[in-house]
């Protein structure tokens, strides 16, 4: 009796072909959302004699998690493969603070979950082929990046140290400034005031457009290839 249930419940939230199937998870993705404009409100001072209400909303949302987890792990057929599955580490994660006493809020991690709704549209393939097609180019950025990251802190550190040793203390402090600068970002915190610090921040501001407008260039062509592909199917 016990194992037929286990095989109803295991079609019934893995067969994305059972209509109650994608109910349950517009019904997760639903009570997600709700919890985190729960925990967005508990932080108004205006919504504290809401307190109490809120809170008891926070408890529910939990239980309703607490039993969907369980469920998908009792039916699921590889319990150790689903226990450290992506999604299982992100359930756990949001649930533990509140089983343990941790004194941290975690509960916006869940919202993640969020990113499978992706799954119930065709663009979902597009963004997943597009990637997968210059997944080498984006990894060669990503290390050319780390390391431009990482010459910029050095550099910078020599030049600006000297002058400013309170604020590019060392490498470390100085690679906040290499990421503000890399990314155009300039927070203004922390700037070369030193001529060779400002030559090389110049330097560093045109290799850095290189470096964020190539890969938004290999993305958007890599786009407009697989929706290409898609339509001459």
């Amino acid at each position: 009796m016990f194992s037929k249930i286990i095989i109803v419940t295991r079609q019934l939230i893995s067969n994305k072909k059972v209509q109650y199937t994608n109910y349950l998870d517009f019904f997760i993705y639903f009570i997600i959302i709700l919890t985190v404009i729960d925990h967005a409100l508990q932080t108004l001072d205006s919504m504290k004699e809401y307190h109490d209400l809120l809170e008891r909303l926070e408890i529910i949302s939990i239980v309703i998690f607490s039993i969907e987890y369980l469920i998908r792990f009792i039916a699921n057929p590889n319990k150790v493969k689903y226990l450290f599955s992506f999604w299982s580490i992100i359930d756990l994660v949001a649930l533990a603070p509140f089983y343990l006493g941790f004194p941290v809020d975690l509960r916006e991690v869940r919202i993640l979950r969020l990113i499978q709704l992706m799954k119930y549209d065709s663009a979902y393939k597009n963004i997943i082929i597009a990637f997968k097609k210059i997944q080498r180019e984006l990894l060669i950025f990503s290390l050319l990046t780390i390391f431009l990251l990482y010459v910029a802190a050095v550099g910078i550190y020599h030049f600006e140290n000297p002058a400013q040793p309170e604020v590019f203390k060392d490498i470390f402090h100085s690679m906040w400034w290499s990421v503000a600068t890399l990314t155009t970002v300039g927070y203004g915190d922390m700037y070369p005031i030193t001529d060779g610090g400002k030559f090389f921040s110049s330097m560093i501001i045109f290799i850095s457009l290189g470096i964020v407008a190539v890969p938004a260039g290999l993305i958007a062509s890599s786009f407009i290839d697989a929706i290409k592909n898609k339509s001459n199917k």
